[in-house]
């Protein structure tokens, strides 16, 4: 008999609360690309976690580059406003993207990432 590895993907709505949503303004300390997602790091300058590290996670590395993303994208010291779907985890300073405005060099770009 032959075993097969199962392969399974988590619910966003497990994690994040698709009824709310979430904007912020902060500056960008991090952006990852890769594979199941990428992340976005930031210190929030407004809303509740003002003050706070915040993680954002996105979509895939592959998704993004489909919707005209790169890797060089987003810097640490960009600063952006997101709107996320908050953690549902009470306190947890973390959402799942839904829009972002980038600010680079007093440019501002407007950007989504596609789930």
């Amino acid at each position: 008999m032959a075993t097969v590895p199962a392969l399974g993907h988590h619910s966003a709505a497990a994690k994040y609360d698709a009824s709310r949503t979430l904007t912020l303004n902060g500056t960008v300390t991090a952006f990852t690309w890769r594979n199941p997602h990428c992340f976005l790091y930031l210190d929030a300058q407004t809303g509740p976690y003002k003050g706070r590290a915040y993680v954002v996670e996105m979509s895939s590395a592959g998704v993004l580059a489909g919707a005209g993303w790169s890797a060089s994208r987003i810097k640490a010291g960009d600063t952006i406003q997101i709107t996320v779907l908050p953690a549902r985890a009470k306190g947890m300073a973390a959402g799942l993207c839904r829009e972002c405005q980038i600010s680079i060099n007093g440019a501002v770009t407007k950007a989504s990432a596609v789930q």
